[in-house]
């Protein structure tokens, strides 16, 4: 028994470690259940005809899935669907019934015969092998009169029950609803226009953007946010602006703009380096996403003339060597010579292991010839322009985190991650960056030193950590080495007067949780405590809601499914206004709001790094504490529709 007790310990130990690994499965494959869920159904037709009848699925994850042998079956034996073709990651499949005109102007990916009756059917999707992946079992919503279709809520719910299906809210032509399009609940807000309210190009100024809607009636006098804002756009922009020099850390990248940017502004004489973080490329979670960056980033060493070693080429470093891509036919497709023959094939040594191929991004070196592993993460996702301006937030730049599928990117239509940016114009602030990434490269100049590089807990605390922008105090901390989940736990202990509001990906850090919870119910005890007035309120990601490690347990008085040293989940007496977030893709923002629309020091803590042993200790990562009334009130106006979507009431 002491032997079973002693590996149980170790195991709930091993866990507590690598739990908070998170971003490495981001935006990874779902299991079966609900990978593909049953997200629309127009089961009284159109206002053209009650025969156009048509299913709309979607894929809930982030992986294209193959649907060849899946059925999509009614109990009473009609329709009966045998479906075929690829559903793509984070994407619609449409299915018409009889003919490609049921939805007018939307092509279908399947027609199949046989109605849906009106008073229920009982729907089934399987997959190959025949495993249920979703299902439906009654008409929940949906209005013949109106021919609103009946619209999943939260696909990553039951599709049995009945509080998860909504009538849909937007027009399309054949009545309300949203074929091969994002549900008009998990819209959030109807209108999508890029609202730019608050933008200055001024020494000092702070610009914040948000790729998801805001709510402006919440905006103090003339201090609108941003909201549905193409970061994307506003990146190039500043990229485009720039004249001496580019420094950028990219977490991932596959947008191609970005790309193009950068070679096209080091080919314009503008001093251009980048850090890229590697991946294992043999991890089936991100063996296509990884290939993609990597012929991304070949285009970047190329430079704009395409030839290895030539003036214009982007200097591109990484915290462990990458490795070119030796498919012909996708590197045809990318515009790259058909072999990289150019990059020398090396064996070298790569964690624990050998690795052999055409190394084409240089890394830090643990030894003459032997590599870190790609197993950490340079999970950053800033820009230094100009010595001056600083761009970071939570937004990877990426496809899913802003478009959300290749086809959204091309209609310009904004369905991925939520995500907010950060841009400042301040040179004090641009040099803590600065430090920082050349930290990284192993130099300040545009030739990265392999042997005085240092990245991940290799570092040491080597930066300023406070600046006072035009009166506005913004305090800079670095991961791994600065303690920066450290300095939240003692900023809201000691600074946390009335209220605090969070939107988080993956929050695991249970002193975190604790000072939190002395605040809100006055103790630190497990199922002790009575409410003290303080004002909590917060969102988290729905993949992370239920994991046993997730602060989300705790503040909900729920009791985990396992413990650890460093998750003891000590249960809330009272539990906490938060929900599991309700938005159409990942809420991915790692934001906490203090004091909020008070005199009581407004401050609002914003970057890369999840609340997490990994995040804090071990990758690579950047936060902001913001103190200033303006910005944290800006983020409120963001905060509050996450909230009210997720099912939070604003007071």
């Amino acid at each position: 028994m002491k032997n079973t007790l002693h590996l149980s310990l170790i195991f709930a130990l091993i866990i507590s470690v690598i739990a908070p690994v998170f971003e490495v499965r981001e935006e990874a494959q779902a299991a079966t259940t609900n990978a593909v869920a049953i997200n629309e159904i127009a089961w009284m037709g159109t206002s053209y005809s009650y025969n156009n009848e048509w299913i709309e699925l979607h894929n809930t994850t982030n992986a294209a899935i193959d649907l060849t042998g899946w059925t999509l079956n009614a109990v009473d034996g009609s329709p009966v669907i045998s479906l075929s073709g690829i559903i793509a990651a984070g994407g619609y499949y449409l299915l018409e019934r009889t003919s490609d005109n049921s939805v007018s102007g939307v092509t279908a990916d399947l027609l199949y015969t046989g109605s849906l009756g009106n008073s229920g059917e009982i729907l089934e999707l399987r997959d190959a092998s025949g495993a249920l992946v979703d299902n439906a079992d009654a008409w929940y919503a949906g209005d013949n009169t109106t021919k609103a279709t009946m619209e999943r809520v939260d696909p990553h719910t039951a599709g049995t029950q009945s509080t998860n299906w909504a009538d849909s809210q937007k027009t399309y032509d054949g009545g309300n609803g949203t074929p091969r399009a994002v549900n008009s609940k998990a819209e959030g807000c109807t209108d999508k226009t890029e609202q730019l309210n608050n933008v200055s190009e001024a020494e000092g100024a702070i610009n914040v953007y948000f790729n998801k809607c805001a709510d402006v009636s919440y905006a103090s006098a003339g201090n609108e946010a941003n909201y549905n804002v193409n970061l994307e756009n506003r990146l190039i922009e500043r990229l485009n602006a720039a004249t001496t020099s580019i420094d950028f850390a990219t977490y991932e990248i596959n947008l191609p703009r970005i790309i193009d940017t950068l070679v096209a502004k080091a080919a314009a004489g503008v001093d251009v380096r980048v850090i890229a973080d590697a991946k294992d490329a043999s991890d089936p979670h991100y063996a296509e996403r990884y290939k993609t960056m990597r012929l991304q980033v070949e285009k970047l060493v190329r430079g704009q003339d395409g030839k290895v070693g030539t003036a214009d080429d982007v200097a591109v470093f990484s915290d462990s060597p990458m490795f070119a891509v030796e498919d012909d036919a996708a590197r045809t497709a990318y515009g790259l010579p058909s072999t990289p023959e150019e990059f020398p094939v090396v064996t070298v040594a790569v964690g624990n292991g050998d690795v052999t191929g055409h190394l084409f991004v240089e890394a830090e070196e643990k030894s003459a010839g032997a590599y870190y592993s790609p197993g950490t993460q340079m999970h950053n996702k800033f820009a230094v322009v100009d010595d001056r301006w600083v761009f970071t937030g939570s937004w990877n730049f990426t496809v899913t985190g802003l478009y959300g599928t290749e086809s959204n990117m091309e209609q310009g239509i904004l369905d991925g991650n939520q995500q907010h940016v950060v841009e400042i114009n301040w040179p004090a602030l641009a040099n803590i960056f600065e430090v920082e990434f050349n930290e990284m490269w192993g130099s300040s100049g545009l030739v990265p030193d392999e042997i005085v590089s240092n990245f991940n807990t290799r570092k040491v605390d080597n930066t300023i950590h406070e600046v006072n922008v035009n009166g506005k105090i913004i305090e800079v901390y670095f991961s791994a080495g600065d303690d920066a989940v450290g300095k939240m736990r003692d900023f809201v202990r000691t600074s946390a007067n009335v209220n605090t509001y969070f939107t988080i990906f993956a929050w695991s850090d249970q002193g975190l949780v604790d000072e939190l919870k002395n605040l809100w119910e006055g103790s630190y005890n497990d199922m002790e405590g009575t409410l003290t007035g303080f004002d909590i309120k917060g969102v988290f990601d729905q993949s992370f809601w239920n994991q046993w490690w997730s602060a989300s347990v705790d503040m909900t008085g729920r009791t985990a499914s396992q413990v650890s040293v460093d998750n003891p989940n000590t249960r809330w007496a009272n539990p906490a206004s938060v929900y599991r977030a309700d938005e159409s893709r990942k809420l991915h923002s790692k934001t906490m709001l203090i004091d909020a629309d008070t005199n009581s020091d407004p401050t609002v803590i914003v970057g890369s790094t999840n609340w997490s042993n990994n995040g804090n200790n071990i990758n690579d990562e950047n936060m902001l504490f913001i103190h200033d009334a303006a910005v944290t009130n800006q983020f409120l106006q963001e905060f509050n529709v996450r909230y009210t979507q997720a099912g939070g009431v604003v007071n």
